[in-house]
């Protein structure tokens, strides 16, 4: 359907504008045949789009679309995942226990990249420099996309930072950085700026 097929438009418009209308409107054809919406609203329609896109024959000589499809689809479900207050310098002020736990915000998502999909996407966006594309390493990404402000973020983070989202409590991540060789307090500092993290008071619950 025509709806449908907006949608894979609007949820995935980096992979879009690196095919094509055309050829991006052949794939979306062919994968709402595989996978129809199951329900009316179609703002998070797509979910197994990227696998699709990089098993898509057509798009065999360009193995980095579907790494690409697969984060824009981390940042569909970031812009549309719940609420929370986010851990940040005002709720650290009022103290943060190192053994309590440590949630991530219900938008956050990390992703594991073979081809450089976070530098493709970011200098697909209308703030990128014009010489963006020229300068991407085509090497592989570990990707945190959050949501500060309602704002979708996208960043490629290094190991320690991977290490320090992986532990159960602060103080658990901290050690984690710190046997990366990361800086603890830098690392903290760019995953609470970039609101990784939610305040540890969950809502009724």
């Amino acid at each position: 359907s025509k709806a449908a097929r907006d949608a894979l438009f609007a949820n995935y418009p980096v992979t879009a504008a690196m095919v094509g209308e055309e050829a991006f409107a052949a794939c979306a054809t062919s994968y709402i045949e595989a996978v129809p919406p199951r329900e009316a609203r179609l703002c998070l329609y797509g979910d197994r789009f990227g696998p699709f896109v990089d098993a898509w024959t057509p798009f065999a000589e360009a193995p980095y679309l579907g790494p690409v499809a697969m984060l824009e689809r981390n940042v569909t479900e970031a812009l549309f995942a719940a609420d929370r207050p986010p851990l940040d310098a005002a709720a650290l002020s009022r103290g943060i226990d190192p053994e309590a736990p440590l949630h991530w915000h219900p938008a956050t998502r990390i992703a594991k990249a073979l081809m450089p999909a976070a530098s493709l996407w970011l200098a697909h966006q209308p703030d990128a420099p014009p010489d963006a594309l020229d300068a991407i390493a085509w090497d592989r990404e570990i990707i945190l996309v959050t949501r500060p402000s309602d704002a979708v973020e996208v960043r490629v983070i290094d190991g320690p930072t991977r290490a320090f989202l992986a532990g159960k409590t602060l103080a658990e991540a901290a050690a984690n950085a710190s046997s990366e060789g990361g800086d603890v307090a830098s690392t903290f500092a760019l995953l609470l700026s970039a609101g990784a993290f939610a305040e540890d008071i969950p809502r009724g619950e």
